[in-house]
Order: structure tokens, then sequence, then C-alpha cells
């Protein structure tokens, strides 16, 4: 029966003692019984997060520069924190430990990953709780993709029932026991393969934010929080721009059918957003958000006939593919195929390398650059099943006298596509977000 609440906290919510203390009221008020633990985060703005002062640190030794000022401002703000809340422990042999690492800078992960490794030993202390390496269970193969078999064995050995536990995120170690790190922002990972080890009810992800909202803030400021939605709609909107959690610890939770809720620490007392499974259908009487993102190339390729002549488009793809750039959408006519990509992807020496290959092999009546664009993505489950949404959405962009480059419906219907130029951006994002979302 899938009874437990795995909880992850961010650097945010484990930034000081103040902060710290609001999550152990959570937890205890709760009684959750797993937590993972991010490493300490900014204490304000002009501080430095404790995992970019360790890579500071190792870049430094590694240059042969001086890096005793990273590893005493990391020290520091954990002895801090023990002393805050009176802590009973000897951390000695640990800071030696990564201060030889460190001076020896050619364990890159190990060096980072004790941001994550000290914070969770003091918040077991602090909450009474069990601390639990994720280096003893968490078990990556040498593609650095993580066993869950392997995994969940290890794991299910160590746990007992009626403990709680503390555990570091970011980290695991390969089959030969050596620190494996997640890319950044990994702890979102960690809680998610923890929650799937135990076949968790909920995955409670605790951050700085009420939950997921409808539109970028910045972008409305009505932006108004999303109770509900689907994990499928999350995808479509962190595609777009709309970045909370790590896509990896979607990845994990979604195969496993597990409920996501995204809580604010600050603000506990808020519902959050309930982000479900697929398989679960939610009743929603309107679009669920909308997104977007500047930094866009087209290459609008012109050539009678290309839809009927077998080969072309995969001939494209593939060029693009030999130089290593990413494709994020090609929208077709019947004489017409547009490729979409991230203009960071295309320097002037690729794009021309491109170019030239395509006239060779596609031998293009015309071929055409449109840079500067923005693509914005209109998402709701709605779209699919409901054509007066889909009427509103097209409504509402004919109104907004918005010069569309592209626009295409996504085929699992829940998502309308389109590309403008980066100057209309926000004003269109606005626009649209007070037509269709107030």
């Amino acid at each position: 029966m899938r009874n437990d609440i795995v909880c992850k906290f961010g650097g945010t919510s484990l930034a000081n003692s103040e902060n710290i203390k609001k999550v152990k009221n959570i937890v205890l008020g709760d009684k959750k019984k797993f937590v993972i633990v991010s490493a300490p985060g900014k204490r304000f703005k002009e501080d430095e997060k404790i995992t970019d002062c360790l890579i500071n640190g190792f870049n430094k030794s590694k240059s042969g520069e001086n890096f005793e000022n990273e590893f005493n401002f990391f020290k520091t703000r954990y002895l801090e924190i023990a002393n805050e809340f009176n802590l009973s422990i000897d951390l000695t042999k640990d800071f030696q430990d990564l201060y030889s690492k460190l001076k020896d800078h050619t364990d890159y992960d190990y060096v980072v990953s004790r941001g994550e490794y000290f914070s969770a030993k003091l918040i077991a202390l602090i909450l009474g709780y069990n601390f639990l390496d994720a280096a003893t269970f968490i078990t990556f193969l040498d593609d650095k993709k993580v066993d869950l078999e392997i995994s969940k064995q290890k794991f299910l050995t160590q746990i007992k029932q009626n403990q709680n536990y503390v555990i570091s995120g970011f980290y695991g170690a390969d089959k030969k026991g050596n620190i494996v790190t997640f890319s950044r922002g990994g702890s979102d990972i960690s809680g998610a393969i923890v929650a799937c080890l135990l076949n968790a009810k909920v995955y409670e992800n605790w951050t700085d934010v009420n939950g997921f909202l409808s539109a970028d803030p910045k972008l409305c400021k009505s932006a108004s929080l999303i109770e509900k939605l689907n994990y499928r709609e999350l995808r479509e909107l962190s595609y777009m721009g709309a970045n909370v959690l790590h896509p990896d610890c979607v990845k994990f939770l979604r195969e496993n059918n597990i409920v996501l809720n995204l809580r604010n620490t600050f603000n506990p007392t808020c519902k959050g957003s309930l982000i479900m499974p697929d398989n679960k259908k939610l009743t929603q009487d309107k679009l669920t958000g909308i997104a977007g993102q500047k930094g866009f190339t087209i290459i609008h390729i012109d050539k009678f006939d290309i839809n009927e002549s077998l080969g072309i488009i995969a001939k494209i793809a593939n060029i693009i593919k030999k130089y290593n750039v990413s494709i994020e959408h090609i929208p077709t006519g019947i004489d017409t195929v547009s490729v979409i990509a991230k203009t960071k992807f295309l320097s002037q020496e690729t794009r021309q390398a491109m170019i030239n290959e395509i006239y060779k092999e596609i031998n293009p009546d015309r071929l055409d650059v449109i840079e500067n664009v923005a693509l914005i993505s209109v998402v709701g489950n709605k779209l699919k099943d409901d054509i007066n949404s889909e009427k509103q959405v097209f409504d509402a962009l004919y109104s907004s006298n918005t010069k569309i480059i592209t626009l295409n419906k996504g085929a699992d219907g829940i998502s309308v596509i389109f590309a403008v130029p980066e100057k209309t951006f926000e004003k269109t994002i606005d626009f649209l977000y007070n037509s269709l979302f107030n």
C-alpha cells in the first residue's frame, strides 16, 4: 500500500538556522519519515551557494591557486549551523577528508557532493532522525544512469520500520563505491528516486515558491497558482521555459505514477501544486498555463514537392544532427520545411557549414534564416477535447496583432506552439495571458 510521503528540501529552505527551524516544524509537525536535503543556498543576495563554493575551490586547486578561503567559508557555514542548534557532533575527520580531496583535486564529484553530505548529517541531528548516506544505496551504472533495482535492494536492507531518515541529495556511487553526482539541481532527482524505491504515495518538493504558476510572474503579474495538472502538461510548460523542477526528477516520478506536490517552505499552509500521473483524469474548467523562451533561429527551406520526395526531411535532420544541433521543432508544408533550433548552438561557422551542406544535398529553391525568434506555448488538456478552448486560443492570437512566424498544435493535442519575433515576446505573452487566463 502506498502510504509513505517522501519530502525534499531545497537550498533556500536550508540556507540558515531560521529557515531550518521552518523545515523542522514542517517535518516533525506532519511526522514525515523520509527527508532528502540539498546543500545550503544563499542567505542573502551577495552570498555564495555551498555547491558553488566547492566548485570554485576545486577549480582553484586544480589551477594551482590557493583554495583556503573557499574551504574556510564551507567549514564556517556548517559550524555555525551546528553551534546555533547546540549539536554534539565532531566534524573534524569529515573536514579533513574534504580538505585532502580539494588539495588532491582529482575527485570532482566527491568534492561537490560534500554540501549535501554535511547538510544531511546536521539536519538528521536537528530532527532526531537517522542519517543515511545516498552513496550507500543509489547505484550508478557506467553510463551514469541509476540502476533502480540494485538501488532498491541496497535501500531496503538499510531502512527499518518505524524509523525516520534524512538522506543526502545530489549524488550516489558507482559499483566500485566512487561518488557520482547528478547534474546541478540533482537533489530533486534523489528525492524522486527514494519515492520510487519506496513506491511512495506522494513526493513533496519543498522550495521557495507556492507551486507551479500559470505563467512567469515576471511577465504576467497576475499569474495564478495551478492547483492541479498532470505530468504531460508539466513537461510541455517546463520544456518552454517554466523550469521549477529538474526534468529527470519528473521522468522518474512519471514512470512510476507518483504524485508530486510542489510546496513552499515559507508558506506551509498553502497546499501548493499537485502534479498527477497522466492516467489520472483531471476535471479542468480552463487552460493550464502559458510559457515561452527567446533565443531561437529558424532555417526555412523551400523546395517544390518537398513532402513528396522520399527521404528529404530525414536528410535535413541528419545534416543538422551531424553538427550536434538539437532540433526543437520541424513545421512542414507542401513545399516547405522549417527547422527551429536554439541560437546558442548555431555559431556563424556551424550555421554556414549546415547551409552549404543543405544546398549540396537538397538543392532547395530557396533557403532563409530567420533570427531573433521566440517560442510560446499555450498548454492545457482542454485543448485536446474542447474545440471552444482551441478557438479561444486562435482568436486571442488573431486579436494580439502579433506576427506569427510558425504555428503548430502538438501531436498529443494539449498544446499550441507558435513562433514570434523576440521583440514582441513579452507583449504577446502578457496579452495572451490576460485574454485566456484572467
